[in-house]
């Protein structure tokens, strides 16, 4: 008899992305495993991600439900979950959506390469999110020298430059949305 060895956390982190990424492989018609990371998702699938609405939040919902076994979206939708859980649901569905658009800035040129969990897969960032590890929801990359706007981002102080960040993401959001209706790469 030949015993098989199974990795515990390679298994844990499949059946993860097989639920979390469930609609996902419907919606977008790509391939995400437990290794997918967001410099890894095309350009189409990274700004419908990063743009606003409610339908677009409703698949990081699914994301987070089937990543941590709560289901899908529908029971949000439903109200057939405790309120604690829902209002965590959305606090890691924000800070994901945060994470997706520093991904965007990252491509345009914007916020320099290290983004804070830009290596890591997007199941471990659910779980890290999840958990509120390392302050997730406050970390925020640094802008490039070479933004246009950089000499009045290098004059404020570290707390007013994380709301300088989020005010570019609307434009980050218009800028990319641009860059690919004109036929280029993210």
């Amino acid at each position: 008899m030949t015993a098989e060895v199974i990795d515990l956390e390679r298994f844990r982190a499949k059946v993860a992305a097989d639920r979390g990424f469930r609609t996902w492989l419907a919606r977008f018609k790509e391939q995400f495993g437990p290794e997918t990371r967001l410099q890894d998702l095309s350009p189409a699938t990274l700004l419908y991600l990063a743009s606003p609405g409610e339908e677009n939040l409703y698949v990081f919902f699914d994301l987070v439900m089937g990543t941590l076994g709560l289901g899908e979206s529908v029971r949000f939708r439903l109200n057939d979950l405790e309120d604690a859980v829902k209002l965590k649901i959305m606090d890691t569905a924000f800070a994901l959506v945060d994470r997706v658009r520093f991904e965007l800035m990252r491509r345009l040129g914007w916020v320099a390469e290290d983004i804070p969990g830009g290596e890591s897969p997007i199941i471990q960032l659910v779980q890290q999110a999840w958990r509120r590890e390392s302050d997730f929801a406050r970390e925020v990359p640094r802008l490039c020298q070479d933004h246009l706007d950089y000499e009045s981002y290098a004059r404020l102080n570290p707390m007013d430059r994380v709301v300088f960040i989020r005010r570019l993401i609307p434009r980050a959001v218009a800028a990319f949305q641009e860059r690919l209706g004109a036929g280029g790469q993210g």
